[in-house]
């Protein structure tokens, strides 16, 4: 209101200085009118400053708000979401959504408030001057209302459309980098090339064809104003001859005009930035809308701090989506302290079971029990802080190997550490790293070896020091010695907690108080390894097959 107001008055100013200067001129007076035209500008500059430093600072602000928002709430969501949706997609709307909606929650408010606020101060000005000059000198706006509405829709449907290409187009580059050396293993980089050529085409036509929309109209939020200043000169002109104005009042008043056209081109800008915020604020809110699958209801028992240890699932099936069932009516119960171990061939649901226990995914209620208690009543925090999970392909962050070990644990000290990387076999390898712990792991790990991965996961399962530990192929990149080596130090680490395995060794899961094996998602025997040898079935012949296999590795 302020910085619009102080604009609007030196024109009115320069009136009373032509008008003034009529009669006599003087140094004085051309002095004092200048002066006071360059005091005017010089607060108003002030205030203008500390208008754009607060409205800029509070768009940051509210960004900053958004994007932490918006990152917590994809923290929220469940592993079956991510399992739909692509990575690059995301991170297209954490990014180049967000700076669209931070810009019209700065520089488009910004505008809209004093193009607003001009616009009307200086209208009521103008039919001060002279109303008949004022009503036939705006005649052309109400067409430049029609067309920035009309702006406003093609440009709104254009950029939905830029998004989704940028985000394809981002997806593209994402997998690329992440798969750079399956890329380079099969000699596709010209492909690979040629694909995001094609995307990137897409994403430069996308946005040409919003380009040649707004070329269009902008040169006529210019042309239209024109017209105004035609009927100035023709009719103003006129009433400065009839004596119904001053020539002041016609200067004035042809300013006034001019700086019209600043806020009408300025309302161009404003539309495009509004419909270009609301697009990609729809495709933010799209996640925003997405309902966490897993999370703690209602009736969970906030009197659990912590858990013992004892699994039991009782007539547990299970299927992702609309799949088919890939758990059927599974009954099995481990004790705590006990190493229960789970075999079976591919897709035999073995990763699955341990993924219900963690509640990674959602098994149906009354199926899945720690401590004799469902696990949709233990707060999320309590069971997944005493369970270790390591997955079959670990993963390790861009950051310091130390800062890998002790994920989850970040009060851990550097004795900690070391005992944990001792009991995973990886102690020994860290100390001939030349920068030992604070070695710098490249993206996903990609610096060290699949088994120094394995192992480093293991260790930053163990730090946490669980009450469960679920080994879900965790020794499929380390060599038999070096897992015999782990299992016996796991055994003194886990001597009263519970242990899963699931493995396709025999070597591994030999020494296990019990062992399941599943078939085309039941259990098909169980018993220890002696038993299932005995037993002359699924289990004995993967045993079988592979002492065959060593014999023939051996040869």
């Amino acid at each position: 209101m302020v910085t619009n107001a102080l604009l609007l008055v030196t024109p009115k100013i320069l009136k009373w200085a032509i008008d003034d200067l009529k009669g006599t001129i003087t140094t004085r007076k051309v002095l004092f009118y200048a002066l006071l035209i360059f005091g005017i500008a010089l607060v108003g500059g002030c205030i203008r400053f500390i208008q754009r430093k607060t409205i800029q600072g509070v768009a940051r602000r509210m960004e900053y708000q958004l994007r932490s928002d918006f990152f917590s709430h994809l923290q929220k969501l469940s592993a079956n979401y991510y399992d739909n949706v692509r990575t690059g997609d995301l991170m297209a709307r954490a990014t180049s959504d967000m700076n669209s909606v931070r810009q019209v929650l700065s520089s488009a408010i910004m505008y809209t408030a004093d193009a607003i606020v001009f616009f009307f101060l200086a209208l009521i000005i103008m039919l001060q001057i002279d109303v008949s000059l004022t009503l036939f000198s705006l005649l052309p706006y109400p067409v430049l209302a029609v067309l920035i509405r009309e702006l406003g829709k093609r440009v709104y449907v254009s950029y939905e459309e830029i998004q989704e290409s940028f985000s394809t187009m981002n997806t593209k580059v994402q997998e690329n980098l992440s798969g750079v050396r399956v890329v380079k293993a099969y000699t596709l980089e010209q492909s690979e090339i040629q694909a995001f050529s094609e995307l990137n085409q897409n994403f430069v036509e996308c946005n040409r064809r919003r380009i040649r929309l707004t070329t269009f109209f902008f040169p006529l939020f210019r042309f239209l104003p024109g017209i105004g200043g035609i009927v100035l000169l023709w009719l103003g002109g006129r009433h400065v001859i009839d004596g119904k104005i001053t020539f002041g009042d016609f200067v004035s008043f042809s300013i006034y005009l001019m700086m019209l056209v600043r806020p009408m081109i300025t309302l161009g800008f404003i539309v495009n930035s509004f419909e270009r915020a609301a697009a990609s604020m729809e495709r933010i809110n799209t996640i925003f809308s997405e309902k966490p699958e897993i999370y703690d209801g209602e009736d969970v028992r906030q009197d659990i701090k912590t858990i013992r240890g004892e699994v039991e699932f009782r007539n547990l099936s299970f299927s992702y989506s609309d799949g088919p069932p890939v758990l059927k009516n599974i009954n099995l119960k481990i004790e705590r302290g006990t190493t229960v171990a789970i075999v079976g061939a591919t897709g035999s649901g073995k990763t699955t079971l341990a993924s219900l226990l963690s509640r990674i995914y959602q098994a149906e209620r009354g199926t899945v029990f720690v401590d004799g208690v469902d696990i949709q009543d233990i707060p999320l925090q309590v069971l997944r802080s005493n369970i270790g999970f390591i997955e079959q392909e670990p993963f390790l962050f861009s950051d310091f190997l130390r800062n890998n070990i002790s994920y989850g644990a970040e009060n851990a000290n550097e004795v900690e550490i070391k005992e944990a990387a001792h009991a995973s076999d990886l102690l020994a390898q860290i100390e001939e790293f030349p920068d030992g712990l604070e070695t710098y792991l490249g993206e996903r790990g990609v610096t060290i070896s699949g088994g120094q991965k394995q192992r480093t996961a293991l260790a930053r399962a163990i730090l946490i020091r669980p009450q469960i530990l679920i080994l879900d192929d965790a020794f499929a990149s380390v060599d038999t010695h070096t897992e015999d080596t782990i299992l016996t130090r796991l055994k003194e680490i886990m001597a009263d907690r519970t242990t899963i395995i699931i493995s396709h060794r025999v070597s591994t899961v030999k020494s296990a108080d019990l062992i399941v094996v599943l078939k085309d998602g039941e259990i098909a025997e169980r018993g220890t390894h002696e038993e299932l040898l005995a037993h002359d079935g699924i289990y004995a012949n993967i045993h079988e097959k592979q002492l065959l296999q060593e014999e023939l590795e051996e040869l």
